[in-house]
């Protein structure tokens, strides 16, 4: 019971803190995983607060060519910030995606591409480990009629 109320009182102080700046933006990269389509991919960021505790967030992220297939998504989320302690914050996001799943086969010259809007439902948190510079970790489940997949990614972000 203690524990709990010692969390309990760390959140409700770390609350106080400012979260991020109205106007503040950040650019950064992602190492990706998509678990529907088993790809591995790089994906690039731009950060704008909104306020001091929402961002919004436009990503780019594209998936390695796997068995003929290669995907790219572009996406706009936002994030409500959380600052749990001093330097380390936690948010959920929400958004929507645009998917383009391609199927390439060269022996045949057979190519397909299809392309989807979707959204996007997740969550993160991200460390400042220089006044400047965030480490991040983030799940977000993509909803896009048939290429679903859940979304893992960690990368980092130069805050101006």
């Amino acid at each position: 019971m203690k524990k709990i109320l010692t969390l309990v009182l760390v959140v409700m102080l770390g609350c106080g803190y400012a979260v991020a700046q109205k106007g503040q933006m950040g650019v950064g990269g992602n190492l990706l995983y998509g678990t529907e389509i088993n790809m591995v991919g790089l994906g690039a960021k731009f950060q704008y607060g909104i306020t001091n505790d929402i961002r919004a967030e436009a990503s780019f992220n594209y998936y390695f060519r796997h068995n003929g297939f290669h995907m790219w998504d572009l996406n706009a989320n936002a994030h409500y910030l959380f600052n749990i302690v001093p330097k380390f914050r936690a948010y959920p996001l929400a958004g929507l995606t645009v998917v383009s799943k391609n199927y390439a086969q060269t022996i045949a010259h057979h190519d397909e591409s299809v392309t989807h809007f979707g959204l996007n439902l997740g969550g993160g948190c991200e460390y400042d480990i220089l006044p400047n510079l965030a480490l991040n970790g983030e799940f977000k489940y993509s909803i896009v009629s048939t290429i679903d997949q859940a979304v893992f990614a960690v990368g980092a972000v130069y805050k101006f």
